[in-house]
């Protein structure tokens, strides 16, 4: 059923609002069994009503599935979620609710792999609820809906190699089936329906992130070894560099004290030192201008010094530490006695459209054309 699903997604017509995606659901779980409430009674299995609960569960040959009173074994399974929908939920996973074909298969690594087929035009409501869903300025919805249907286009084959074409973690884009949608969501993907950003003629790489902190950043010192890309430069968050368009984000400004414990742990999970080496300090050797993101830092061991990008910095304490633990590249060190303390700004990679930031530009009249203008410089909003 998967190799029918990814046929008829590449018989579709062109254009990015009559597309269907298959999303993988619960990700960033690693989950062996899930189950499904169908007691809507319009879930279907072949065109026979599902009643009660279905649980499906990873298996030798593929997956186990119980409903109606009979067990059935198969490589993969698909129900359709008509009406309401249908919730699912596994062990530790919130309970989420779906619509549409749902399809149960496991992937390369022997974990349970659900996979939803959404429209773009439905998926993106809830796309748009995951990322700003506490923004308040239509405008700025409206620029977020047409830079994340500009981003499904451009990472569309994202996961096709695995089966399916996005994740529904922030890894692609945060999506989390159909419930709980934000009206300003959904009027803002309708009122922008099939319009994408373009630059010169293609679909622009649309990154996004919350808070930039004053400036947004060059992909270049972001993403090392990737293309140039004149649209995706450092950008000034408004006229006065003490109070950008962002300033209103929730914890704007952060600080977070870093013991050199702590960070020896991290600093040898992630290779950056030998396992025998202990960190004894931590400088910037390298920022940006004219934000003064940091984009290379210095570790000292008692024996040598490590120099690590600001990027592999910021994933690394994340992946370890929670994405909260530094909330980006923005910061300064304030050195202390067995530990520093960074001293940072906004949240996120920096790169193209400061979420806050267009939530701050709509407050003060600009439109959502002249937002995405302004953090995607040289762009055209063209409609698909």
């Amino acid at each position: 059923m998967i190799k029918l699903f990814l046929l008829l997604f590449f018989l579709l017509p062109s254009s990015v609002s009559a597309q269907e995606l298959l999303v993988r659901a619960f990700a960033s779980y690693k989950i062996m069994a899930a189950a499904a409430d169908c007691e809507s009674g319009n879930i279907t299995w072949e065109g026979k009503k599902i009643e009660g609960k279905l649980t499906v569960a990873v298996s030798a040959k593929g997956i186990s599935a119980s409903f109606n009173g009979e067990n059935h074994s198969a490589q993969s399974l698909t129900i359709h979620a008509g009406g309401n929908g249908v919730y699912i939920y596994g062990h530790g996973t919130p309970k989420r609710l779906y619509r549409g074909p749902i399809t149960f298969s496991t992937d390369s690594k022997g974990f349970l792999k659900i996979i939803n087929r959404v429209q773009t035009e439905t998926y993106l409501p809830s796309v748009l609820t995951g990322e700003i869903g506490d923004l308040k300025q239509m405008e700025a919805y409206k620029a977020q809906a047409i830079t994340a249907r500009t981003y499904t286009l451009t990472l569309k084959n994202n996961h096709i190699k695995e089966g399916y074409n996005l994740c529904d973690s922030p890894h692609c884009q945060v999506y989390y089936g159909a419930e709980n949608i934000k009206p300003k969501a959904a009027e803002a993907v309708e009122a922008t329906r099939g319009q994408v950003l373009t630059y010169k003629g293609k679909p622009a790489a649309t990154f996004y992130h919350s808070s930039c902190g004053g400036y947004t950043e060059d992909m270049s010192y972001v993403w090392k070894g990737n293309q140039k890309k004149p649209y995706l430069i450092s950008v000034r968050d408004g006229d006065n560099p003490r109070k950008p368009y962002c300033a209103i984000a929730p914890k704007f400004k952060w600080k977070v004290k870093l013991y050199f414990t702590g960070l020896t742990r991290i600093a040898r999970q992630n290779e950056w030192i030998n396992k025998n080496e202990e960190a004894v300090g931590l400088r910037v050797s390298e920022s940006g201008e004219p934000g003064g993101r940091v984009h290379e830092l210095e570790l000292y061991t008692r024996e040598r010094r490590i120099k690590i990008s600001a990027t592999d910095f910021y994933h690394g304490i994340g992946r370890k530490e929670r994405w909260n633990a530094v909330k980006s590249c923005n910061f300064k060190i304030i050195q202390g006695k067995g530990y520093v303390i960074l001293d940072g700004k906004g949240s996120g990679h920096g790169v193209g459209m400061c979420q806050w930031g267009a939530e701050g530009m709509a407050r003060h009249g600009f439109n959502y054309k002249q937002i995405l203008y302004h953090y995607y410089p040289g762009t055209v909003i063209k409609y698909d």
